[in-house]
């Protein structure tokens, strides 16, 4: 199995209709290829981890890199894991409104409880969880 970390950045602003429809589309395709893993949104930048059967996380990310919504791909970290991180996670994602996160199945707002039991892992890659804390940090003033 493998475990996949990039971040991207979007070319253009995604609306909070246009963060809904991306996530439900992910979380279908994650379910159908036996992915797992989360999305995070902040100020145009996107983070995701992929966990699945290696080819399935492979082509998956082919189909994202070749995304023109997104530019400025970088992977973080790729490695070959036993068992899943974040198995019962459908789709993290940190709100850009409350409303998303009310209307939308399989949302977590991972900027509480759920991303600290995420981070408290002693498995988890000192850069991974790094990464949780920079989205969970407010924003600097005028932002």
């Amino acid at each position: 199995m493998l475990s996949l970390v990039y971040t991207s950045a979007a070319r253009t602003p995604f609306s909070d209709g246009d963060l809904a429809t991306l996530l439900m589309n992910s979380r279908a395709n994650n379910r159908r290829l036996g992915l797992s893993g989360f999305l995070m949104h902040k100020q145009g930048r996107f983070v995701q981890v992929l966990e699945g059967p290696e080819e399935a996380v492979q082509q998956r990310y082919a189909l994202i890199a070749a995304d023109p919504r997104h530019t400025d791909l970088d992977v973080l970290l790729r490695e070959t894991i036993d068992e899943r991180r974040f198995g019962a996670w459908t789709m993290g994602y940190r709100a850009t409104t409350d409303t998303l996160v009310d209307e939308i199945p399989g949302y977590a707002d991972v900027s509480g409880a759920s991303l600290d039991v995420a981070r408290s892992r002693p498995d988890l890659e000192p850069s991974v969880r790094s990464l949780l804390d920079w989205f969970r940090a407010p924003l600097p003033a005028g932002a």
